[in-house]
């Protein structure tokens, strides 16, 4: 029979939650900046101006919030 190594079940599940909630949020940022992206194309073509300044400011701010979630996932892999 195969002995399991002595794992710390602690260290286990606090991968496993911060990997659900990374996930999760990662997924949402660039939800937010597909709906913002499509909601600021519909507004600018009804003339809608202020509208579509606001919804492509949010799409703005959830890609750079994406990309820096990206940027810092990619070094914490790179540096353990």
């Amino acid at each position: 029979m195969i002995r399991v190594a002595a794992t710390d079940a602690g260290a286990l599940l606090r991968v496993v939650w911060v990997s659900a909630v990374a996930g999760v949020s990662v997924a949402a940022l660039f939800s937010f900046v597909v709906l913002g992206s499509a909601r600021a194309t519909e507004a600018r073509r009804a003339g809608r101006d202020g509208a579509a300044t606001l919804h492509a400011t949010l799409a703005v701010v959830a890609f750079m919030l994406f990309a820096a979630g990206v940027v810092l996932g990619v070094r914490t892999m790179l540096t353990k």
